[in-house]
């Protein structure tokens, strides 16, 4: 009887122990990887955009950029585009890849600077997710974009 209050003991001991070291995990620029459901859903200003590593937010030709995700995977972005036009789409998000990924969809591809014609993907690499900030990257066209933004 000893050895099976024991046992269970030990169990329990290392189900807490697994629980909490995954929930500490972290995203590599900051964040609780644990509360990235919750921290997600928000709306999102962009505050800089990088391309391979050099800011470029100066030369974006779109602007106002926002995101939002909302519970149920509903996904909207707004912004105003190269010919100075409003412009607003919605599509599906989801955290994938134990939730390191943000996978978007059904929205198009963006013009983001002259040095890059029009960009787009489905899958996003979380750097970054705290209540106030969102950071995540992609690889398009041989270059890494990183979009860096605020909540609203």
């Amino acid at each position: 009887m000893k050895s099976i209050k024991k046992f269970l003991g030990i169990i329990l001991i290392l189900g807490i122990v697994t629980t909490f070291a995954t929930s500490c995990k972290k995203y590599e620029d900051g964040g609780s990887i644990g509360k990235a459901d919750k921290n997600v859903k928000s709306s999102w200003k962009l505050d800089s955009y990088h391309r391979n590593g050099t800011d470029e937010t100066s030369q974006l030709l779109i602007s106002g950029y926002t995101e939002e995700y909302k519970d149920g995977g509903v996904y909207t972005r707004s912004y105003t585009d190269t010919d100075g036009d409003p412009y607003s789409e919605s599509g599906s998000w989801e955290l994938t890849d134990e939730d390191s990924e943000l996978n978007i969809k059904q929205v198009s591809s963006l013009e983001l600077t002259n040095n890059n014609s029009t960009v787009s993907s489905d899958y996003y690499t979380i750097l970054k997710l705290k209540k106030d900030e969102l950071w995540y990257q992609y690889d398009n066209g041989g270059d890494t974009h990183e979009f860096h933004l605020t909540a609203q």
